[in-house]
């Protein structure tokens, strides 16, 4: 009886020592964690995401994006993503602090997205890319998201947000094709994807090996 009650504590004392150190200590330093502010202008990176952005997130996470795309950019010690042309440092914790969930992502089947947004700044090419990816990434395996579009019969004057497709998924003569709210949303979302855009203290950029 006594040496079972000993495997046991000895076991729920391992489990409290794992607990504290993986999720509780993790959790309290994190916490701490707050936007850098700029001692001149007192501007705060990373800023906050606007209301669309923020629906965007609901997007992007509810139809499985973090699936195939990071969000975490290596040193040039751990990998070639610098190189790459990921972005131009590392990501660090604080550059997660505005998000309620870090989609850091579990497999790079697609491209790293921290820095997406100074990639390809123009909406235009994401709203292509999300209902047609083929047209604008050649050989892209990332499956369309038609759903997110309406494609409607053009009556009077085109609409201003038509999206420009090309190719086989080109809308019939007559027919046009806009985005829905979750199209915008998401799109606001991976253009506010800039995460080394600003400057962070503990990360700075890491110069090409010579």
């Amino acid at each position: 009886m006594k040496r079972s009650t000993s495997i046991y504590l000895a076991l729920l004392a391992l489990f409290l020592t794992s607990w504290v150190g993986l999720v509780l200590i993790p959790y309290v330093q994190a916490g701490r964690l707050s936007p850098d502010v700029d001692p001149d202008t007192k501007d705060q990176s990373p800023t906050a995401y606007s209301g669309l952005a923020e629906q965007g997130r609901q997007v992007y996470a509810a139809n499985g994006c973090v699936y195939c795309h990071s969000q975490q950019v290596r040193s040039r010690a751990g990998g070639s993503d610098i190189d790459r042309g990921d972005g131009a440092r590392r990501t660090v914790a604080r550059d997660y602090v505005r998000d309620r969930a870090a989609y850091l992502g579990n497999s790079r089947m697609g491209p790293d997205l921290a820095n997406v947004g100074v990639r390809h700044d123009k909406a235009d090419w994401y709203y292509e890319h999300e209902y047609s990816p083929q047209s604008v990434s050649d050989g892209s395996n990332c499956p369309p998201m038609r759903f997110l579009f309406e494609k409607r019969k053009v009556v009077g004057q085109p609409s201003v947000e038509a999206v420009h497709v090309t190719g086989d998924d080109m809308p019939k003569p007559g027919e046009e094709v806009v985005p829905r709210h979750d199209a915008k949303a998401l799109v606001a979302y991976l253009l506010s994807l800039k995460r080394s855009s600003y400057k962070l203290p503990e990360a700075p950029e890491e110069a090409a090996p010579e």
